[in-house]
């Protein structure tokens, strides 16, 4: 599905960028994106305009990552170590927990981190032994070296905790399993994965689609999503299996990148929330998209639409869904009866379209849903664990299941 607005990908401390110019394809039930209409409401196109986030839609961030013999011989790590320990066994033993690191493998992460989680045990119990003591001049002088160390440590910790996830996405791999349509035979397909892409593969080139995610420090981002046909279940089945995949990770959440307005029915379709930590912006801009399309319930009447509502925010909403809808009926018709004219799919196309518009008249439970599907584009996610539930039941009423 084609998205709205560039993401840009946040970076560690130590993280560089580089840019890839994959681009991608349009969903085909959706139409080439527009560019959203002016709303005639200032405040909320202000609004609007300042939660598009910047930079380039493409980036990619990979982080740097020390070796663990250039972490131990940075300036702060050297600054630890010219502390005599004197009698402190504790500091001792911080001091010989930073040698220890500083030759461990560079692809030992599991080992790296235990290290580190070693010297934050003993930090902490340094602190505690010598809490009361503000005099010795060794003391003093340790104390004001851990700061920094810790400061060290947590970045470390933080990369490497990246660095392992980024190595697990990447060994990932499909099942491989075999989909086949309940009502067509001769309809099957596998999903795999390759790169950041999981890809159906079928022996039919009418059969296609993809999931694209963005690696996000340890998390990932849908990025885009598409399948043809549509209607025979084949998005339900992308969707499940990235699902698997990010449960898989050990992803309780995953958002969404701008995804375009006219698609956003489908992607409700699959449950999609607001982020749990934005509820209250989502709500918000809900509320003002309700008021623009001319939801009012302001003079005891109850919920109503203005007598006059003078915007084009609702109308052009369902325009948008509207060339989606017909698009897709379209394409179904094409893939049912492959020989059918283009007067004909053109005929199919515009009816399906209108059939939308008469079904979505300005009214309080249309504008609503509306008001909902336009806000949440800014705001959406997926709860990973409902995500898998709801698909699944989708590819089993749909789907048989082969090796």
């Amino acid at each position: 599905m084609p998205h709205e607005s560039p993401i840009k990908a946040g970076v560690s401390p130590r993280a560089i960028t580089r840019g890839s110019a994959t681009g991608g394809k349009s969903m085909p039930a959706v139409p080439v994106l527009q560019q959203k209409p002016k709303e005639q409401n200032g405040l909320l196109q202000k609004a609007e305009d300042s939660e598009q986030p910047q930079g380039d839609h493409n980036a990619v961030s990979a982080v740097a990552q020390m070796k663990p013999a250039d972490w131990a011989a940075s300036p702060t790590i050297a600054a630890v170590i010219l502390h005599e320990p004197g009698y402190f066994s504790t500091w001792k033993k911080i001091v010989k927990a930073i040698n220890e690191y500083k030759v461990l493998p560079e692809n030992a992460y599991g080992r790296r981190v235990g290290k580190l989680d070693l010297m934050t045990t003993l930090i902490a119990a340094w602190k505690e032994g010598h809490k009361d003591d503000t005099t010795t001049a060794r003391v003093v002088g340790i104390r004001g070296a851990l700061p920094g160390l810790e400061g060290l440590i947590g970045v470390e910790r933080q990369e490497l905790r990246e660095m392992l996830f980024a190595h697990n996405v990447r060994q990932y791999a499909t099942a491989g399993t075999t989909y086949t349509s309940r009502t067509r035979a001769d309809v099957s397909f596998t999903v795999t994965k390759a790169g950041d892409k999981l890809n159906v593969v079928s022996a039919d080139p009418q059969i296609t689609g993809h999931i694209q995610y963005d690696l996000r420090g340890a998390s990932i981002d849908l990025k885009h999503f598409e399948a043809s046909p549509e209607g025979l279940g084949i998005g339900s089945v992308l969707m499940h299996e990235f699902a698997r995949f990010a449960n898989g990770m050990g992803l309780a959440t995953v958002n969404v990148q701008a995804p375009a307005y006219s698609a956003m029915g489908a992607y409700d379709f699959f449950g999609g929330v607001p982020q749990a930590d934005r509820q209250g912006a989502f709500n918000t801009r809900r509320g003002q998209y309700e008021t623009v399309m001319g939801l009012r319930n302001d003079d005891g009447r109850g919920e109503r639409i203005a007598d006059d509502p003078n915007d084009e925010t609702y109308t052009n909403f369902i325009s948008e869904e509207a060339k989606a809808v017909g698009k897709s009926a379209a394409n179904k018709a094409k893939f049912a009866t492959p020989d059918i004219s283009a007067g004909d799919l053109e005929r199919v196309e515009a009816l399906a379209a209108q059939a939308h518009i008469g079904r979505n008249v300005r009214n309080v439970d249309n504008v609503k849903r509306a008001a909902r599907l336009k806000a949440l584009s800014g705001f959406l996610s997926y709860d990973i664990a409902a995500l898998l539930g709801r698909t699944r039941g989708q590819v089993a009423g749909k789907w048989t299941i082969g090796e």
